[in-house]
């Protein structure tokens, strides 16, 4: 018997010397990748915090301390040590334009001119290093900074590209600038009726008022008369621009995207994309075109059904409708309950009559859509309110997660009904700042009056009133960096400090707030609480590092925040280098 005991206890301390850390964990059991000596926001209101994270494939499989996760730690797994940098949740940005944002990486960016002659400089070294464009694209441009009257013309475009069509979008994309080659190609003439649909004029070609001639200037709908004639890129360089658009996302920190338009060809990249594994983050798609209403034709909700049929997992997912009820402030598009200030002719209007967006709202809840609708004008924001409210009472109770998106003026009556009616409030925080905070003097806030501004953008209005806030960056609008979203939030100030007390500062988040509707509420919003969101067990990796921590640093510092990695469902899609790490890759592993 003893040596048979002495036999066991030789072969044991031969095993354990063997096996490296047999003592803590075997392979089966083990994390892929263990994150440690962290400071961890989770997210989670129960357990926000943590030192520690294991993740094995797609999915974490402990959030906690150190010394409780150590257990996790197996021969193969590798052990990322966090040196007390803050990791949270991956971004989810509620609100993208995400293949034209990709697109116009490679288009002329007139994002922070602030003159004519700096708009030309630009576009001529585009259009000098691009000999052989078809179409000379870009956007970015910004409402008033073209004299006499603040808005571009054919003339000035015709300057500097005389040879070839070319076509702008303002940095809403809500007005297209053209040159005169654009418009004969698209064969708009004084004689050229505004486009009419649904029984409303739902776009504008601006005119010369003494000649009826177009000035190169298309609004809202009338800017489909141009992209109907701009033939969309082969299958191979949309492709392309999406990863460059991907690879962008991911080092800002963003995991899960929402677009707020799109269409089946659209889906069909994204689809193409995940099924090479080539797609680094979520994606959900809304049915949309910028700009243009739907016409609820059989064959359009034919392609609704087909998107929802065909893409429904958690990384390429449609079964969502947007509609814009209205246009922007800045071209007296938006809808306004009450006169502009700057001219009291004019109200804006909505894309529907209230009775026909009703009518539709009604049928897509029947069908069991989710429904989005761009609304910025406060009384494009009742109409959506009154819409959804019917198709509760209609079609009876269900989980809708609708949505109002942008309210950048709303009536304080319908503040409440946001809450009431369960409507998720989408809002754009860096919209306040693109050019510098609002002032009188602005065309935003000179078009709206001092009246409206009092609940111009009513962040935390809307949160005090029980309403579910999400956030995004409407890009390319404005910029993808969720960290300068993060900060205006915060301080109701543009990125150089100013104004200096916060624009209207009593509408200020708090960090929490906003940390929530980039995380768990925009997982709600997108129905994807179960999968993402928060940092818990059984959900999917996503998640990010950050250069500082933001509960930290001083307010308007955020936007200096860098990400150092980026994890989507357990894979590394981007790392920055700055991060030590020990021990072998495991299942998880890194995206090449």
């Amino acid at each position: 018997m003893k040596r048979l005991a002495s036999a066991i206890s030789l072969c044991v301390f031969f095993v354990l010397l063997v096996i490296p850390g047999s003592s803590q964990n075997n392979d089966s059991e083990s994390a892929d990748i263990l994150f440690l000596n962290g400071r961890i926001y989770t997210a989670y209101p129960a357990q926000a915090w943590a030192d520690a994270l294991a993740v094995k494939g797609q999915t974490i499989v402990a959030v906690g301390k150190n010394s409780e996760l150590r257990k996790y730690q197996g021969p193969k797994t590798e052990v990322i040590d966090l040196h007390a940098r803050m990791a949270m949740p991956g971004i989810i940005d509620s609100h993208t334009h995400f293949l034209r944002g990709s697109q116009g990486l490679g288009w002329i960016d007139l994002e922070g001119v602030s003159a004519a002659e700096q708009a030309k400089q630009r576009i001529l070294a585009y259009t000098s290093s691009h000999p052989k464009a078809d179409w000379v694209r870009g956007g970015g441009w910004l409402y008033g900074i073209f004299p006499p009257s603040g808005l571009p013309t054919k003339e000035l475009l015709d300057e500097v590209v005389s040879d070839r069509p070319a076509a702008i979008d303002s940095y809403d994309l809500h007005s297209l600038w053209v040159n005169s080659q654009a418009l004969k190609l698209a064969g708009i003439t004084a004689n050229t009726a505004d486009p009419v649909i649904n029984g409303v004029t739902v776009g504008t070609i601006v005119r010369d008022p003494k000649t009826g001639e177009p000035t190169g200037l298309l609004k809202e709908a009338a800017m489909e008369l141009i992209w109907r004639k701009i033939a969309q890129p082969p299958i191979d360089e949309q492709l392309a621009a999406l990863r460059a658009g991907l690879a962008y996302a991911n080092r800002l920190g963003i995991t899960s995207i929402v677009n707020a338009s799109g269409d089946l060809e659209e889906l069909r990249l994204y689809d193409e994309l995940h099924r090479h594994g080539a797609l680094t983050l979520r994606t959900t798609t809304a049915f949309a075109l910028i700009g243009y209403p739907h016409r609820l034709t059989s064959e359009e909700l034919a392609s609704f059904d087909e998107g929802r049929r065909r893409y429904h997992d958690d990384w390429v997912r449609a079964g969502v409708v947007k509609f814009f009820a209205d246009g922007v402030v800045e071209t007296h598009t938006a809808a306004m309950l009450e006169p502009y200030a700057d001219d009291p002719k004019l109200r804006g209007s909505t894309n529907y009559t209230p009775e026909v967006f009703r009518n539709f709202v009604l049928e897509l809840d029947r069908r069991n859509f989710q429904i989005i609708t761009h609304a910025i004008g406060d009384r494009a924001v009742r109409m959506a309110l009154d819409a959804y409210e019917a198709a509760e009472m209609q079609n009876g109770p269900r989980d809708r997660r609708f949505r109002i998106d942008h309210i950048e003026t709303v009536s304080p009556d319908d503040i409440p009904r946001f809450a009431r009616l369960g409507v998720v409030a989408s809002m754009q925080p860096y919209h306040l700042c693109i050019g510098g905070c609002p002032d009188e003097g602005g065309v935003w806030a000179t078009n709206l009056g001092p009246t409206r501004l009092r609940h111009a953008m009513a962040w935390q209005e809307l949160e005090a009133a029980g309403a579910r806030l999400v956030f995004g960056s409407d890009w390319p609008v404005a910029s993808l960096n969720p960290f300068f979203a993060i900060q205006t939030a915060i301080t109701r100030r543009d990125l150089h400090g100013q104004p200096a007390g916060g624009w209207h500062g009593e509408q200020k988040l708090t960090l929490e707030q906003v940390l929530a509707g980039y995380t768990r509420d925009a997982a709600y919003a997108a129905f994807l609480e179960n999968q993402v969101g928060t940092l818990q067990p059984r959900k999917y990796a996503d998640l990010i590092v950050l250069s500082q921590n933001l509960f930290d640093a001083p307010a308007h510092e955020i936007s200096k925040t860098r990400v150092e990695l980026t994890m989507v469902g357990g894979r590394i899609v981007y790392q920055a280098g700055s991060l030590a790490s020990s021990g072998s890759q495991g299942g998880g592993g890194h995206f090449d």
